[in-house]
């Protein structure tokens, strides 16, 4: 790897690497407690913090398993697969583009069903699962380093030169922490009521 450009992907695909790691750590002790709570739902968690930080009241609704298996086996094969990737890059290989814009994709879904859930979990649930916050914002973090990844492959047309042109000057890193921002005030505003 040369020159400046070569620095900063590797610097890219690390980032997804460790945000990779930290959203398969949370979903995977996730499982665990959620095998523990089927066994014994008065079971004391480790995720139990108080009445809005408590996994328990989480894994109870409905919103926990939408596709019919808990949602934190879904994030495991997400990040596995993320991770694995992410090692291809990191370790200098080249990635498809095909795969790159796949899993970026994927990273997209995630984005917007992280919403979702964190939205039903504030406002509808009104309880918080703490490993759901750390997944999420790694899938924050993941979407970004995706977009700079893969800036160079989105078609090009005047629709999108802004977003070319916002990565160029870094103004998405703006525009990505006021959307994780945006998302802790939906969580406070949901979470207080």
């Amino acid at each position: 790897m040369k020159g400046t450009s070569s620095k900063n992907q590797f610097m890219l695909w690390q980032t997804l690497a460790g945000s990779s790691l930290i959203g398969l750590v949370a979903p995977f002790i996730q499982t665990v407690e959620r095998i523990k709570f089927a066994d014994d739902a008065s079971a004391k968690l480790i995720c139990d913090v108080n009445a809005k930080l408590s996994c328990s009241s989480v894994f109870d609704a409905w919103q926990s398993s939408v596709f019919g298996f808990s949602n934190s086996i879904m994030c495991l094969a997400f990040f596995s697969i993320l991770l694995g990737v992410a090692l291809v890059g990191v370790t200098g290989s080249r990635v498809s583009r095909g795969l790159r814009l796949t899993m970026h994709a994927a990273s997209l879904f995630f984005l917007g069903f992280g919403a979702w859930y964190l939205w039903q979990s504030s406002f509808v649930i009104g309880s918080l699962c703490l490993y759901c916050l750390f997944c999420y914002a790694a899938v924050i973090i993941l979407n970004a380093a995706w977009l700079r990844i893969n800036i160079a492959d989105l078609k090009r047309t005047p629709k999108n030169t802004w977003l070319q042109l916002s990565v160029t000057k870094n103004y998405d890193l703006i525009g990505w922490t006021l959307y994780a921002l945006l998302i802790a005030a939906m969580i406070a505003i949901g979470v207080t009521r």
